[in-house]
């Protein structure tokens, strides 16, 4: 399947839990030119009786009748955000997450609501927002309650760049910045060398920040060539990685961070960082694993020469 044409799945929930994510989804994929599909899993209610545990056929006709509403909902929401898309459904009996991550094979972005409400509900929805990003085949957008706090902020897409697996998010960030029209801030967090031995001895700090300095230098250095008309400002910050992501992300169009997929392999959910981006982060939070299958853009050749004189750098902020 072309990559620029596979679908956004978005992951529907019920209560108007997911409204944000299927307008954020609706519009993105308005944007890609690409197809929509809502995705709702529901469970019917069980009750035992002498042959086993079965649902009564009532029950799952109700439950099935409440599923449907809440997809037609969802393609109401969709469509007015983009009446002119491909809008197809998918109804599931199983548990969500295993359900959207069935979904999202063969998708080239798979969209998350985020939960605010309190109690079994809002704790389901939120194990599901940091569990399914490890486990998903393609990048994953988890879109949070609108915040309603901050004040006016320059238009922008973020991006965390941390060790060598961050180079598909910052790829993913160029290509949403691009899309949206928009500047890139690209941060790297950086902390003094611990010490080596027990008598404290540790290199100067002034060695961590040129290493860091040169970390945030070849993550964008390797994607700038392919996206000349894209504004880059390098952003080096003294501090751990959650805070300052969380600092700027305040306002912004998009947050895109990386793992590893090691959290994948240990049966985990995401890091400290990816966790602190999605519970505070201030705006649509990307996550993207650097073995992602699927990437429909890769970085320029070194010494590649491109064209557009546009293009504006601020070296580091």
């Amino acid at each position: 399947m072309n990559a620029d044409r596979a679908p956004v799945v978005v992951g529907v929930g019920g209560a108007g839990t997911s409204d944000a994510a299927v307008e954020w989804a609706s519009a993105e994929a308005a944007a890609r030119g690409c197809p929509l599909l809502l995705v709702h899993a529901f469970h019917p209610p069980l009750c035992a009786d002498p042959c086993g545990v079965l649902p009564p056929v009532d029950a799952l006709v109700a439950a099935r009748e409440e599923a449907e509403e809440v997809l037609a909902h969802a393609v109401a929401r969709a469509r007015a955000v983009a009446s002119d898309g491909q809008v197809s459904t998918a109804l599931l009996l199983g548990a969500p997450a295993r359900a959207l991550l069935d979904a999202a094979r063969g998708a080239s972005l798979l969209v998350l609501g985020r939960p605010a409400a309190n109690g079994l509900r809002g704790l389901l929805g939120r194990s599901v927002a940091v569990r399914v990003p490890v486990q998903a085949p393609c990048p994953v957008v988890v879109i949070g309650a609108p915040r309603t706090d901050d004040g006016p902020c320059p238009p922008r897409v973020v991006v965390g760049v941390g060790a060598a697996e961050s180079s598909a998010a910052v790829g993913f960030g160029f290509r949403a910045a691009r899309q949206r029209g928009v500047p890139l801030v690209v941060v790297h967090a950086w902390t003094p060398d611990p010490p080596a031995d027990l008598e404290g001895v540790a290199a100067p700090p002034s060695t961590a920040e040129a290493r860091a300095r040169r970390t945030l230098a070849c993550a964008i250095g390797c994607w700038e060539p392919a996206f000349p008309d894209v504004a880059v400002h390098g952003a080096l910050v003294h501090g751990r990685p959650e805070h300052a992501l969380v600092a700027r992300s305040r306002g912004a169009a998009l947050l895109v961070v990386g793992t590893s997929g090691r959290e994948r392999l240990l049966g985990s959910a995401l890091g400290p960082v990816g966790r602190a981006t999605l519970h505070r982060g201030g705006c649509p939070v990307a996550i993207v694993r650097h073995d992602h299958p699927r990437t429909p853009w890769s970085p320029a050749a070194p010494g590649r020469e491109h064209g557009g004189s546009g293009r504006r750098r601020t070296w580091p902020a």
